[in-house]
């Protein structure tokens, strides 16, 4: 990533940012009481709330992905409660979607900076 400051624009309200912290806080402390793989579960399910949070207010360089990769969350996050090992698999493998995407920023950022004089 570039030293620069970023030029992107808010896709959060201090409410929806105050609900996710809400629901990471409260299941935090579940996690304590609940079979580890729940805890798993909740982090999936944060990330599709913040992704639905930043799709309601249009991301312009990344809705394609967030639409694309929210729906494939919600539909395999509930995996969990009947094919644990495809779930498990499914957690491995997020990860790297969501560097690829990072990585087409950051190239798209690079190439940016190269065609804007100094």
């Amino acid at each position: 990533m570039s030293d620069e400051p970023s030029t992107s624009t808010g896709v959060l309200m201090e409410e929806e940012a105050m609900q996710l912290i809400a629901f990471l806080v409260s299941a935090s402390e579940l996690c304590i009481k609940e079979p580890t793989y729940y805890g798993a579960f909740r982090l999936i399910d944060a990330a599709s709330r913040l992704m639905g949070f930043m799709l309601q207010h249009n991301p312009s360089r990344t809705s394609e992905f967030l639409q694309r990769f929210k729906e494939e969350v919600d539909t395999k996050k509930v995996w969990m409660m009947f094919d644990r090992q495809a779930y498990f698999d499914f957690l491995q493998s997020a990860p790297a979607q969501v560097a690829a995407e990072v990585k087409r920023l950051a190239d798209e950022d690079l190439a940016s900076q190269k065609e804007t004089p100094a």
